[in-house]
């Protein structure tokens, strides 16, 4: 793959037609994005990209080596980087962006070039996603409603509301290229509808002429447009959404204008005397002789054949625009199909030379203001660079974004905190980046003082750096003034290594303030950044009516258990969350979780199922304990399942896209409560680098409110996603869809609410007495002190020991059961531990030795598993205890979850599956193979088009080095703090294997003789280095301490 021929979503590309005339399209999808996604991976292959020509109405698929960049959106704040002959020094961020565009006069074949974007206005105050302020509240529009007043040739005018009557109204000229209008209704456009099918229309005037072709189609113009209903999530609240009443509209400021220009978005431009225009046909003839020495053209004669530009006198000036410019103009709809043999999601659709006849044309004269389109755009920015330089207009052609940004790559101005520091405040003024170090400057703050002051410079390694929690002041972010003054909002422009940061008040006063004088405001609307540490996938979704319209597709049905998967996973760690604090949240996710439950009954409509009825019993109470508790807190909550408790069956706006909602939906309540959490000072012991801990039922129930509706929401979700993602997968034909149908049955929640129900006073050792008399071959039973053991008694810091288990078919299981364990007497290749249990056969726990020549060398990781009830049929569950601050795999997370083909928790092209032919054995040497391996970086699907490249290379490298240091704190911690059913032995290997660990990396840091290794690693990095050596010096610490305990009897390894 060309690194340097390197797409994005949204980036302006042309072409060429077989006429020799430039063709400009943005791209719709890339293979990098799709891959992320394994269900999409067969309809991009490497180097292709999904393209939506100006000239067609639907995305088709072209070869990267067809097609040229013409323009790349790069916003401030955004993290890019530069190839220099192929390698890759440093990145950067961009500080500021001059945007200039190209755009085409509405209802006319004009076009105005070198369009600044502070000349560019939005057709309408407020819209979706802008953010806006009102008195000391800050928030975003989540939607809002229009009256809009029309008027036709006739004279006639008409007063309709848009959200009636959003169907039935199109704009004129968009309608005729088959483009669909998704913006907000300006004065002055030309819009087209059929009278008879508005709905609730009020005729202010209505003429005989009107009245007599109600049912045709015909041309009004806008005349009048006023916002009548605004729905705003103020940040500080805790419900959401807030209707604006219509007195407090005149109030509302915009903050932050949108700062992403879309093509063909529609804007409003004041003309001036500088302005030229050009007809559309002589514009796109000047594209085509400056862009084709930038284009390769296989010609047949060297004779030039391009066309010649028309003389400049044709060009004509605001000044100079006549009655003759107001003629018929031709715009050429044409779809080329790649050459080539490449494929297309789209049928050719050819219409020649379809003739228009525009609208009078207004008095283009300078001072008048105009509906304009945007055609293209060229952006050049300011970029500061990681070692502290700044370079100024750039051509963003020459950048490319860094979407997946280093958690320990850091940039001038930005704040950081060490553990090894005790000063609060660190501002970064460079970094090296080859050698993964960071000179910071240290602060203190006194109250009496107005200013930070300064205490120290050092240079540390960025593995020892952490970016501080809510101090993420980027160009681009909104925060307020502290103590917060009346509409006392801003944007800032820029964070320095002096330590202040630049802000522009509402107001139009730019200022330099501390951090600890201002807050900043998380974007929520942002899907990016609310996935940052949950999901970094870029989730495309079709209708609900493609979806249904192809069901028996495998390919399709793995597109919804995938997305389903996600959501019920990212469900079950909210509902994890929530138990363990304080339940104060609660108002501010249920209206995301009814929702979601509400979107979710898309699954019914594809499998033919009840689970999201809105009909339930258990969901109806549920209902109405929300409603009684909103009335007595007085939280005023709004949606459109609150507004159907009346009436389950009333007919309400729908979301067109449920299962992308969801995902986004369940993404935002995660990310409101990880803040919430993070500002209480009540994070969990993860991020203070402690080892995840297992609860037990019993310190679980303590944590949980008796009155937490949300948990009980997510729990009754949970179950019914289980349920109908089981139906999803036994469609496909996969095996493990009846543990997940048979554990979803045994996970019912039980409703808060007086009902009929079974006796509670159960314990696990009583839903467990069938496994009592289970009478294990003798041959099966191994020794002491054998690699695989059976103990008397499962603890219960194990994962599963509060999970109740009951097989389908004693019998069969006890049989699997005693298959498994020979195998692992007979089997069990070395650098492997397995415990079972004799008074819970159902669990086991797993211990792995990291293979050599590979980074995970001499370290261990643990794992708890539990047989699935229908075992041998379904995969059993696996968990991964963690006892690293960071993740040190993409397919071991810190909650838990180990993704791999054999668990069902990943699904790709051509992998391994789950059958009953599969064993446990085959499922733990996978763990040891396929996880733990010399590149660890290419786990990650969309890492792979990276693979021998030199920015994966590089990246690699850097991976492995985090690795290593994740390897050395994890071992640390565990040999501090050994779980009961391994202590004795990880205390015998830390003793056999802790010197020569420390040994062989420290041998890895001296540059005199280094070693030949199979993976990318060396040189080492001097930060690496730095973060090494007090690793190491830790680690050697507690193997002092443990030493004595290595001579301990009865311990095999």
């Amino acid at each position: 793959m060309d690194e340097n021929k390197e797409f994005y979503r949204d980036d302006i590309v042309y072409r060429f037609d077989k006429r020799k005339k430039i063709i400009f399209g943005v791209v719709v999808d890339t293979y990098v994005a799709s891959s992320t996604d394994s269900d999409d991976s067969s309809d991009l292959q490497t180097g292709e990209i999904g393209v939506w020509w100006n000239n067609s109405c639907r995305e088709s698929v072209w070869k990267q080596n067809q097609l040229r960049l013409m323009s790349r959106t790069i916003n401030p704040g955004d993290i890019v980087r530069r190839l220099d002959n192929g390698t890759e020094i440093q990145r950067g961020y961009c500080k500021e962006a001059k945007q200039f565009a190209t755009v085409q006069i509405v209802g006319t074949d004009k076009i105005i070039e070198r369009i600044t974007k502070e000349r560019l206005n939005g057709v309408s105050r407020f819209g979706e996603c802008v953010m806006v302020c009102l008195d000391n509240k800050y928030g975003t529009i989540l939607c809002m409603d229009q009256k809009i007043e029309m008027r036709s040739k006739c004279g006639s005018t008409v007063e309709i509301i848009w959200s009636s009557n959003d169907e039935d109204i199109e704009d004129f000229w968009l309608s005729k290229r088959n483009r669909i209008y998704y913006g907000i209704f300006y004065p002055g456009q030309e819009v087209i509808c059929t009278p008879n099918n508005l709905k609730q229309p009020q005729w202010l005037q209505r003429s005989k002429s009107m009245k007599r072709s109600m049912a045709t189609r015909q041309r009004f113009t806008v005349q009048k447009v006023e916002p009548l209903d605004i729905d705003v999530w103020w940040y500080d609240s805790r419900s959401r959404p807030v209707n604006i009443k219509i007195e407090d509209i005149s109030r509302l400021k915009v903050v932050e204008p949108d700062p992403r220009w879309e093509i063909n978005q529609r804007c409003l431009l004041k003309l001036n005397f500088s302005d030229v225009l050009l007809t559309k046909k002589d514009w796109i003839r000047k594209q085509s002789v400056l862009h084709q020495n930038e284009h390769i053209v296989h010609r047949k004669s060297k004779k030039d054949r391009w066309p010649k530009l028309r003389h400049p006198s044709l060009l004509a000036t605001c000044e100079n625009i006549s009655e003759s410019d107001e003629d018929w103009f031709t715009e050429v709809e044409e779809e080329e199909m790649p050459n080539s043999g490449t494929s297309s999601k789209t049928t050719t659709n050819t219409r020649s030379n379809v003739k228009y006849f525009p609208p009078k044309l207004r008095e283009l004269v300078p001072g008048n203001t105009v509906a304009v389109e945007l055609l293209c755009t060229d952006i050049k920015v300011t970029i500061v660079w990681q070692d502290g330089t700044e370079e100024k207009d750039i051509p963003t052609t020459l950048l490319h974004v860094f979407y997946s940004q280093d958690d320990h790559d850091f940039f001038p101005g930005e704040w950081v905190i060490s553990d090894s520091r005790t000063e609060k405040y660190g501002a970064v003024q460079h970094m090296d980046r080859l050698e993964r170090t960071a000179v910071v400057n240290w602060f203190t703050y006194n109250e009496g003082t107005a200013k930070l002051q300064l205490v120290s410079t050092s240079e540390m390694s960025v593995y020892d750096l952490r970016k501080r929690p809510n101090y993420g002041f980027h160009p681009g972010s909104v925060v307020k003034q502290i103590p917060i003054e009346n509409e006392k909002f801003g944007t800032v422009l820029d964070s320095y290594p002096e330590g202040y940061i630049a802000v522009q008040w509402d107001n139009g006063v730019q200022e330099n303030c501390w951090p600890q004088n201002i807050k900043l405001i998380a974007s929520f609307e942002n899907e990016d950044s609310i996935s940052n540490n949950s999901a970094q996938v870029p989730w495309k979704t079709e209708s609900i009516e493609s979806i249904a319209s192809d069901l028996t597709d495998e390919t399709t049905m793995q597109k919804t258990a995938t997305r389903l998967d996600f959501v019920r996973g990212r469900v079950t760690h909210l509902k994890d969350v929530l138990k363990q604090h304080n339940t104060s949240v609660c108002f501010l996710i249920l209206e995301e979780l009814l929702t979601i439950y509400d979107n979710s009954d898309y699954l019914d409509k594809l499998l033919d199922t009840s689970f999201f009825s809105l009909k339930s019993r258990h969901f109806q109470i549920l209902l109405s304990k929300i409603k009684e508790k909103a009335k007595i807190d007085g939280v005023k909550l709004r949606g459109r399942l609150l507004s159907m408790v009346e009436n389950v069956d009333g007919t309400l706006p729908r979301s067109k896209n449920p299962d992308k909602d969801n995902i986004s939906n369940v993404l935002k309540c995660e990310h409101i409560i990880l803040t919430l959490i993070g500002e209480n000072g009540k994070d969990v012991n993860k991020e203070q680098g402690e080892p995840s801990v297992v609860t037990t039922p019993d310190s679980e129930r303590g944590s949980i409110a008796d009155d937490n509706i949300c948990v009980e929401l997510l729990s009754m979700m949970k179950v019914r996603m289980d349920l109908a993602y089981a139906e999803i997968i036994s469609c496909i034909g996969g095996p493990q869809a009846l543990t997940v149908m048979t554990k979803a049955l045994h996970e019912l929640p039980v409703s808060s609410t007086p009902s009929p129900s079974q006796p509670t006073d159960e314990t696990p050792k009583d839903s467990l007495c069938l496994l009592n008399p289970l009478k294990l071959d003798e041959s099966v039973i191994p020794s002491e002190n054998e690699v695989f053991n059976i103990l008397d008694e499962a603890h219960s810091s194990h994962r599963y020991y509060g999970s109740k288990f009951q097989p389908m078919d004693k019998q069969k299981f006890f049989k699997t059961v005693q298959k498994e364990f020979i195998l692992f007497k007979e089997s069990l290749p070395p650098g492997i531990w397995v415990r079972s249990y004799g008074n819970r056969i159902d669990l086991l726990s797993v211990m792995i030795e990291g293979p050599k020549e590979t980074p995970y060398e001499d370290a261990l990781f643990l794992f708890d598993l539990q047989f699935s009830q229908d075992y041998p049929q379904s995969a059993p569950l696996c968990h991964y205890i963690s006892y690293s601050s960071e993740r040190l795999n993409p397919n071991l997370y810190l909650e838990g979850r180990v993704c791999i083909s054999l668990l069902g928790t990943w699904m790709g092209k051509d992998v391994e599956v789950w059958s009953t032919n599969s064993t446990l054995l085959q499922l733990i040497v996978s763990i040891q193979g396929l996880i733990l391996v010399a590149e660890p970086y290419y786990n990650e699907p969309a890492h792979l088009v990276q693979m021998n490249t030199q920015k994966g290379y590089e990246n690699s490298r850097t991976y492995n080095e985090l690795v290593i240091l994740k390897v050395v704190q994890s071992m640390t911690e565990l040999a501090l703090a050994p779980p009961e059913v391994f202590s004795k032995e990880i205390v015998a290997y830390c003793a056999t294997h802790g010197e020569k660990m420390c040994n062989r990396l420290e041998r890895w840091c001296d540059d005199s003789e280094p070693p030949k290794l199979e993976f990318p690693l060396l040189p080492v990095s001097k930060g690496f280095k730095l973060s090494l050596i007090s690793a190491l010096r830790s680690f050697k610490g507690v193997l002092a301490k443990t030493n004595s305990a290595s001579n301990a009897p009865g311990v095999s390894l």
